[in-house]
């Protein structure tokens, strides 16, 4: 095999892409650096200057409207109206006492000398007081009946309003506040 023959006075060199690549890069440096001139022209004072102005309108009408605003009278109901969902509010409330939560407490501390006659809820601005009469066989079946009254977390400041004789046992009446949210519910055992 013979040489290649080369008939050129100088060696041949292909310097077209590290020209072309240097007119590139010139080129993406000369767009860099006309953002660069018109950011740096924006945040010239002449520019933000209006933007200042108009920010410090908006926080002074932004104050002026909250001391408007606090000055504004507020709309006072009127005291029939107001008595009118007092009301409503207590029927509301009376309406949404568990009879069945007091019935489930009381037969867990009822002791078996005592019957119960009367249970009369007073429900008052979500507080419920209790008046109880109860007829107990004896004077001690009555006090027991106070004395596990007096340790449930559910009946607070129980005590004797009244205490008599009867033909049939010890005529006794308690009141206390009844805190249906103060204890556990009963679990219902399954009777399977």
């Amino acid at each position: 095999m013979s040489a290649p023959l080369n008939l050129a006075s100088q060696p041949f060199r292909n310097e077209r892409l590290p020209a072309l690549l240097l007119g590139l890069a010139l080129a993406a440096l000369a767009v860099v650096t006309a953002q660069h001139v018109l950011v740096i022209k924006g945040l010239l004072p002449s520019r933000t200057s209006a933007l200042h102005q108009e920010v410090a309108a908006l926080d002074a009408e932004t104050a002026r409207l909250r001391t408007e605003a606090g000055s504004l009278r507020r709309p006072k109901p009127d005291a029939a109206a107001v008595k009118q969902w007092v009301l409503v509010k207590d029927l509301v409330d009376r309406r949404a006492f568990s009879w069945t939560n007091l019935f489930a407490r009381l037969e867990d501390v009822l002791p078996p000398g005592v019957r119960l006659l009367v249970i009369a809820p007073d429900v008052r601005e979500g507080a419920v007081r209790l008046q109880i009469e109860a007829v107990a066989r004896t004077t001690e079946d009555a006090l027991e009946l106070l004395r596990i009254l007096q340790q449930r977390p559910e009946f607070a400041d129980a005590n004797v309003l009244g205490m008599g004789e009867e033909a049939d046992g010890v005529s006794v009446s308690y009141s206390m506040r009844f805190l249906p949210s103060a204890a556990p519910a009963r679990r219902v055992e399954d009777q399977s």
